[in-house]
């Protein structure tokens, strides 16, 4: 028996593994066969092979610093023979470096003692998908790594609207052409990640079948889905603008038929509604996805391609940078007296009271002198998000913090101010940040449990630990911490891999782990896009950093690798040019991602980061159309830039030739030594 990686040439495997997934589809859920090429592509689909035959296969993704495990498939014929171990066992060891393996399962199924026989452990029970809502089992395999995160996996969910071909594909009790490719939908790993939703659009046309007995069954099924209320007034407006964009943008006359008008009310009512998706097979939607995207901030997507880019969608999604620039965001101190407009942050479906939440809001603003209380609104002066914060026994409290959760830009915003607390923490030089908001919302929890918060009974408390020390240094003086706040952490020894360093020193931001596995590289930026990305150098242009840096962004350079791996750090040296000169190492951040591919599938799968415009991207693209594309996260800007000169120097100190024209991965000596530098009173 072998173990192997399957790749996309592999033609005549990819057929066995598919014939074989859908042969145990009952249990497994369908995978559209785009999900199969798309693993043996980027390299997560392993198979287990004896001589020419297909004894079992592992389909797998990997969100963040976990491993997702999507279908664990033995073939009748090798069963009780250990093939699912032998899969299972590769896949942790050729992915040691992260925390773990995390899959769902219906405990209908009966499969309990296998998968603890195989080294998982239940860790939750979770509702299921569809009428009959049966239970999954949440199972984790640990990696032995330290993990700070409570939840396994980010509670944030894809939120797409169906249309009526979708829906049907469904729920109808007729037999449909194409359906199987929607049935992938409601497969049970993607609980958690996907929620479906319904459209007033669709209720009409639902309400509009003939045959009664279709129609009630149809009018059932829409029970249960939630159906966000639209919330804009804009519709007919937005309606002529996609007329007329498909029109100069794709030469399409619209509106042809009353269904072209259907379409198009499914468009406008997601962009209403504060969605970012459409799902359908309708090919005249999907015709109209450009102009959708560019008038609507709605994209259209085949059922198919929803499942495959299902991670790529989630983080699109809830963190959204790009659409914050031009969007005349002001932040503002809380006028006195404006409690009222306040309310409209009064979290209803975790049953608060208007009463209590005016008394709170009294209560914080008669004490100016203890609390800082702060707003966003945008340009047409509608309230996005408050919250106030103040310094009280070495913490860092915030006794309140909403966010518009109606509004396309509301989980974006929850990210970004999580992040802008642990700069404000930095700067006040406290390590513990406190959320004592007594009715957190649904998108702020979800966020501060990506960021690694603990639950305490005195609210959800991160630890911001500004700190460049080994392991053991680390470990001790996050113990003390823990003792102190009454939580329970994990203890880490040395040296920590990349991807459970990476995970730690993001929990711990701005925290730098000196022993620790996870490589470092020194990449060169231009002077626009130093300011553009980090607003380094000053005084280009006007530029407002209220909401801070951005938490994530994305660089483009040229493909030719020089040995970029991620996760990873990255130190950014921004270089001269005839207006600017700069010439000196100006921050950190975490290297998240790193791809090559085409510049205009790079652009489509991270545009939502801003900055980079289409043109900007295909620019840099060499002669075959190609490009790479780094995704970061966590930049903390140094206080006192390390110039050239100084670069050099302790390079040479520590025994490393200094070329800034291209990435360059460096010693760890070397990285503390400039994080040092960076950082003279630390």
């Amino acid at each position: 028996m072998q173990i192997k990686a399957v790749s996309a040439q592999d033609e005549a495997l990819i057929a066995d593994v598919i014939a074989l997934g859908n042969r145990n589809r009952r249990t497994l859920g369908f995978l559209p066969r785009a999900a199969f090429r798309q693993a043996a592509t980027s390299g997560t689909l392993i198979a287990a092979v004896e001589g020419d035959r297909l004894a079992g296969y592992a389909l797998y993704g990997l969100p963040g610093d976990r491993v997702r495990l999507t279908h664990l498939c033995v073939e009748d014929a090798f069963r009780r023979r250990g093939v699912n171990r032998q899969l299972v066992e590769a896949l942790s060891l050729r992915h040691a470096d992260r925390l773990g393996i995390v899959l769902k399962c219906r405990k209908d199924y009966g499969l309990d003692k296998m998968w603890a026989r195989l080294g998982f452990e239940p860790r939750t029970e979770v509702d299921g998908r569809g009428g009959t809502r049966e239970p999954l089992v949440v199972w984790w395999r640990s990696h032995g790594h330290p993990d700070l995160f409570t939840d396994l996996e980010s509670t944030a969910l894809v939120i797409a609207a169906m249309d009526c071909n979708t829906f049907a594909d469904l729920h109808s009790s007729y037999p449909r052409n194409g359906a199987e490719e929607t049935k992938a939908l409601s497969a049970h790993w993607l609980t958690g990640l996907l929620e479906l939703v319904v459209l007033p659009q669709l209720v009409d046309e639902v309400q509009a079948i003939r045959q009664v007995g279709e129609r009630r069954a149809q009018l059932n099924a829409l029970s249960y889905y939630r159906r966000p209320a639209p919330q804009n007034s804009d519709g007919n407006r937005l309606l002529q603008t996609l007329i007329r964009a498909a029109q100069d943008d794709l030469r399409l006359l619209l509106p042809p038929t009353a269904n072209d008008l259907k379409d198009l009310a499914y468009v406008v009512q997601a962009r209403a509604s504060g969605l970012s998706h459409l799902i359908t097979r309708d090919a005249g939607l999907l015709a109209l996805s450009p102009v959708a995207e560019k008038v609507c901030g709605v994209r259209i997507l085949r059922p198919a391609d929803s499942v495959v880019a299902i991670d790529e969608l989630r983080r699109a999604q809830v963190y959204q940078p790009g659409s914050l620039l031009g969007t005349n965001l002001t932040t503002t101190a809380v006028p006195a007296g404006h409690e009222q407009q306040q309310t409209a942050f009064l979290n209803k479906p975790d049953g608060e009271r208007q009463n209590a939440f005016k008394a709170r809001l009294r209560e914080l603003a008669a004490r100016p002198d203890q609390w800082d209380r702060q707003q966003i609104t945008s340009g047409d002066g509608t309230l996005l998000a408050t919250y106030c914060y103040g310094v009280r026994d070495r913490e860092l409290h915030v006794p309140l913090l909403r966010v518009n959760e109606m509004h396309p830009l509301g989980e974006t915003l929850a990210r970004q101010l999580l992040f802008l607390l642990r700069q404000h923490c930095r700067r006040e030089k406290v390590e513990v940040l406190r959320l004592t908001d007594p009715s957190p919302q649904r998108t702020l929890r979800a966020a501060a449990q990506e960021d690694a918060f603990q639950q305490t009974d005195a609210g959800l408390v991160a630890l911001v630990l500004d700190r460049i020390v080994d392991t053991a240094g680390a470990d001790a003086h996050a113990a003390t911490l823990a003792a102190q706040l009454g939580i329970s952490l994990p203890r880490f020894s040395a040296p920590l891999p990349p991807a459970a360093a990476s995970a730690v020193e993001h929990a711990w931001w701005p925290l730098k782990i000196t022993d620790a596995q996870l490589p470092t590289f020194l990449v060169p930026v231009r002077p626009r896009w130093a300011y553009e990305l980090f607003g380094v150098p000053e005084g280009i242009v006007s530029r407002d950093d209220r909401l801070g840096l951005s938490r994530e962004h994305v660089y483009y350079r040229s493909p030719r690798s020089r040995g970029e791996t991620a996760p990873a750090r990255i130190l950014w040296y921004a270089s001269s040019d005839r207006t600017h000169g700069m010439s000196a190492v100006i921050g950190c951040s975490r290297l998240d991602q790193r791809v090559i591919d085409d510049g205009e599938q790079l652009y489509r799968q991270f545009k939502h980061l801003g900055v980079y415009r289409h043109r900007d991207v295909l620019k840099i693209c060499d002669e075959h159309g190609q490009a790479m594309a780094l995704r970061f996260s966590d930049t903390g800007l140094f206080p006192h830039a390390v110039p050239y000169k100084r670069l050099v120097a302790l390079g040479a100190r520590y025994g490393q030739s200094i070329n800034v024209q291209s990435v360059l991965k460096i010693s760890p000596d070397l990285f503390r030594a400039l994080y040092q530098e960076g950082h003279p009173s630390r």
